[in-house]
């Protein structure tokens, strides 16, 4: 299928659990005009044809398994171009979360300068008390559960998105409002390029 499909920017978010992702993701929904791009929801879809696991561990081997027999390109031609095609007056697209670089690179072949790559990070001892933090307000074991989330290749490989981000933001000491304003800014910069 061939896609007509030529947004404004492409917003790709990355980083380590508990960075900040889903609820920089919240708020640029609730405050600016962004078509919404979810793996996650797509790989629950997904699990549920297939009754597997919707646990996190169940959902990213599901997606590693995709990555292996698509080359990474699922999340483009099964996810984002699907959703963009649906709803062609939005001009503005937001992915959480990029996890691998060859799926940044496919973003990159796909739309060239309109994507805008963000990779947000903080430090290890918050990354951890955020995460351990979710999990006790949704009545899950703590205890080795954020080693086992941080061991995964996915979370390796997310993390060294670092590397080849358009733009970097530390959510830590800032606070959503600040990181919010710096996203914005950044973008800005982007289109004004």
């Amino acid at each position: 299928m061939t896609y007509l499909i030529e947004p404004e920017i492409v917003l790709l978010l990355s980083g380590p659990v508990s960075a900040g992702k889903t609820t920089l993701r919240d708020l640029l929904l609730a405050r600016y005009v962004f078509g919404s791009i979810r793996s996650s929801a797509y790989l629950r879809e997904l699990a549920a044809k297939q009754t597997t696991g919707t646990a996190r561990h169940d959902l990213q081997e599901l997606g590693d398994g995709l990555d292996r027999k698509t080359d990474y390109r699922w999340v483009l031609d099964d996810v984002a171009l699907p959703a963009m095609e649906a709803t062609t007056h939005i001009r503005r697209w937001l992915f959480d979360a990029v996890r691998k670089k060859r799926q940044v690179e496919h973003f990159r072949d796909q739309f060239k300068q309109r994507v805008f790559h963000l990779h947000l990070t903080a430090p290890e001892t918050v990354l951890r008390e955020r995460y351990e933090s979710r999990l006790r307000e949704n009545g899950d074991p703590v205890r080795g559960a954020y080693e086992r989330a941080v061991v995964h290749e996915n979370e390796h490989e997310s993390r060294s998105l670092i590397a080849i981000a358009d733009a970097v933001i530390e959510t830590h000491p800032q606070n959503i409002d600040d990181v919010l304003a710096s996203t914005m800014n950044s973008i800005r910069h982007k289109l004004l390029m």
